[in-house]
């Protein structure tokens, strides 16, 4: 983290507690203030998370979460995952670049994915509701309605289950309760934003039906301008296409997407409880914003911050603009209680969503590197978990089985050096496991939990290559089928100490995995191999600990991670394929990391927030095949930053009427790479950003307003790249949105 980068964090925290202790230096005076209290906090929430099956506060946990909940996601203005993920220590979620559609890259403790192909697995689970979302396609999700969400860092292997192997995300919308009443929100913006969310519960039956609906619209401008060169330079022997006088094809990056959630929770009797879920959502949006870096003709080049001359053409066809997802989903839950201490829970889940995208990766008028993708993916799931007390109550225990049926179709058009074909490839997945967790407390102030989870699992994955003209076979691939099998064991153990009554020390051992696959873009017949699992085995010790009367929050963890079988993806051409990607277990590293949250009230009204991060990545073992694709020791996995860090200040002005609270939210992240080879052209650098946030809560009123500004100093940085220099010579990035203000109206029934 550089000196200039400290210096300013350093100086915002002061200068805010300073402004916090001159507000506060009169007691009297502000008590006089009027006859309404502050309604700002003074003490810390008791944030309660579900990691380990069971409800209990997130500082009697012994694993490294971040969690947040509705109020705290409200005053920080976070709308989406990748908002949550910004303040998360050595937690790195970015919007995919436009080649991989509506998804992210989302890593965590330097492990993670960022190919939406179904052949790939996540390498963080994404879980709402407790139902687990299978593929990173898909995986950017509108925060509508939520109660909390949690961000477990490390191995959640016997906990989550595969493809937990850096961590989990879990999202958890709020429940049907016995209260009636709803709120209705809107926003307008820069960029012609329009953001709408509403919720409202009923009370169907007294104590025993309740329904909650929820439902969220969001449309905005794209802020990248898609210009016609060759209109523009009528001279260049590009043909013109535009048919407007200022050139303009059109734009990249707007939002036009709208979701609904309804809810419905029955209390039969005092024993069993039914929770159904039913939702839906429609993204029609444009692709990522794309800025060529790179490319084999340099007229394509431009320094204009938010220009591009993509076409979206290819040769005799052309790719539609768009970044598209359908998506509908179902839970149904039951709870049956016997007792007070044993519990019988079932989750069924079901959802199905399809969607496209179009990629002009050379981004320029050229018509070698277009793609357009369709792509539909359904699972069903069967969680069944018996939650239990013995011993007097010292022996918590969850046993469990967790049963995973997923088939979809990955199907397009791809017009790439050395391969222009249709695809239509069907992929099925499925996995089985049990698992077992438990808790022991030897006294009121230390805890040991263990727990164990076996997982066996199956993929195939089908291949279709025919030609875009004739429909004949384009290559020798076409019909073969590729399959993977595999099964795996599990670990926990962990230890907790209370040293006081506020102050818990712990310590683990954990392993995870990231299921293998088949490669998805073989060129030949040898070429159609399996790849096999990531696994990890982590070492952690940490503290959690509510100080100063609970007005000072500080969690920290230290963790040593042993990574084999590294699954990283090649991007530079194989086998005498220029243009070629192939997954491949790369070899061994060794992870060190340290993490530090906080939250502190140092004077009435005043809050202050943020975390620290650092993270060493260390290759201790290389395969050939990694070291023939140019990977080398001293290189780190995608996606790793170094350093990152968080400070979210917050002042409660209280006056007679309501409170004037303005809120200022600082990110850095250092620079990280989103190829395996670490080129600069792959490179993301440094970046540190500013949001604001100013809202108005009459004492005795159902309404509040807001106004903000999103990247307030108006800094242009890179969110992701993709980088085929190598194997393409081209090499794109997708810039952050500039500058924008909005205002915010929520009104609560």
């Amino acid at each position: 983290m550089s000196p200039r980068v400290v210096t300013r964090l350093a100086a915002a925290i002061a200068l805010s507690i300073m402004a916090g202790a001159v507000a506060a230096q009169d007691p009297e005076a502000a008590a006089e203030s009027g006859d309404h209290a502050r309604s700002s906090a003074t003490t810390l929430d008791t944030v309660q998370v579900t990691a380990q099956f069971r409800a209990q506060s997130m500082q009697e946990t012994p694993i490294a979460i971040s969690a947040v909940n509705a109020e705290m996601m409200e005053a920080r203005g976070q709308t989406s995952v990748l908002d949550i993920a910004a303040s998360a220590p050595n937690v790195n979620i970015k919007p995919a670049v436009g080649n991989y559609g509506s998804g992210a890259a989302i890593s965590i403790r330097g492990i993670g994915q960022y190919d939406s192909s179904f052949a790939l697995e996540p390498g963080v689970g994404i879980y709402i509701d407790d139902v687990y979302h299978p593929t990173i396609f898909g995986s950017v999700f509108d925060l509508l309605d939520l109660e909390r969400v949690e961000i477990l860092r490390g191995p959640q292997g016997t906990l989550a289950g595969k493809n937990s192997i850096g961590g989990a995300v879990k999202l958890y919308s709020r429940p049907p309760d016995e209260v009636p009443g709803g709120f209705v929100e809107a926003t307008y913006g820069a960029s012609s934003r329009i953001d709408l969310r509403a919720a409202a519960n009923w009370v169907l039956a007294e104590d025993s039906l309740f329904m909650r609906v929820s439902g969220v619209s969001k449309k905005r401008d794209g802020y990248m301008t898609r210009y016609d060169y060759g209109c523009l330079n009528r001279d260049s022997g590009v043909p013109a296409q535009a048919t407007t006088p200022d050139c303009v094809l059109g734009t990249e990056g707007g939002q036009d997407f709208q979701g609904v959630r309804a809810a419905l929770r029955w209390l039969p009797s005092e024993k069993l409880e039914v929770n159904l879920i039913l939702d839906a959502a429609e993204d029609d949006s444009e692709p990522p914003a794309t800025k060529l870096l790179h490319g084999p003709d340099p007229r394509f080049l431009t320094d204009a911050r938010f220009v591009n001359y993509s076409t979206y053409t290819g040769t005799g066809w052309r790719a539609q603009p768009r970044s598209t997802m359908s998506s509908r989903g179902a839970s149904l839950k039951f709870d049956y209680s016997f007792d007070d201490r044993h519990t019988l829970t079932s989750i069924s889940a079901w959802r199905d969503y399809e969607g496209g995208w179009g990629v002009d990766a050379d981004g320029s008028p050229l018509e070698f590197y277009t793609q357009a993708w369709d792509v539909e993916y359904r699972m069903l799931s069967q969680e069944f978990r018996f939650n239990g007390s013995a011993l007097g109550d010292r022996l918590d225990y969850t046993i469990g089985t967790y049963l995973f049926d997923g088939k979809g179709v990955f199907a397009g058009i791809a017009q790439i050096p050395n391969l222009f074909a249709l695809h239509d490839d069907p992929v099925q997945s499925k996995s089985k496991s049990a698992f077992a967790h438990t808790v022991y407390r030897f006294n009121d102030r230390f805890d040991v939990s263990a727990g164990v989870r076996f997982t066996d699992e199956s993929k195939s994955y089908g291949f279709t290559r025919t030609d875009p003209v004739t429909g004949l076979p384009q290559s020798a691939i076409d019909g073969q089928v590729g399959h993977y099998s595999g099964s795996r064991w599990d670990y926990r153990l962990s230890g907790s100490f209370h040293v006081t009554d506020s102050t818990m020390l712990y310590a683990s051992y954990a392993t995870g995995f990231k299921g293998g696959g088949i490669n998805p873009k073989p060129f030949v017949p040898a070429q159609v191999v399996p790849f096999g699992p990531e696994k990890l085995d982590a070492y952690e010790i940490g503290f959690k600990s509510d100080l100063w009367d609970r007005r000072l929050r500080l969690n920290g963890s230290l963790f040593y991670n042993l990574y084999d079988d590294i699954l990283i993806t090649i991007t530079n051409g194989y086998g005498g394929f220029p243009a070629s990607a192939m997954p491949v277990n790369a070899g061994e590293a060794e992870v060190k990391g340290a993490e530090l949250e906080f939250t502190v009230y140092p004077v009435e009204g005043l809050s202050i927030d943020g975390s620290l991060a650092w993270l060493d990545f260390d290759y201790t073992s290389l395969s050939e095949i990694a070291l023939a694709s140019r990977m080398r020791y001293g290189m780190v996995a995608p996606y790793t930053s170094k350093y990152k860090a968080s400070v979210g200040l917050q002042y409660e002005f209280a006056f007679d009427t309501g409170a004037l609270v303005p809120r200022l939210d600082t990110n850095y992240q250092s620079s990280f790479y989103t190829n395996a080879t670490n080129t600069l052209t792959g490179q993301v650098k440094t970046a540190t950003v500013y949001n604001a946030r100013l809202s108005w809560r009459p004492w005795d009123a159902d309404w509040e307003v807001a106004a903000g500004v999103t990247n307030l100093f108006n800094k242009y940085y890179y969110l992701n790249k993709i980088d085929v220099v190598s194997a393409s010579n081209i090499a794109t990035a997708s810039p952050a949105r500039p500058r924008e203000w909005f205002v915010n109206f929520k009104y609560s029934f």
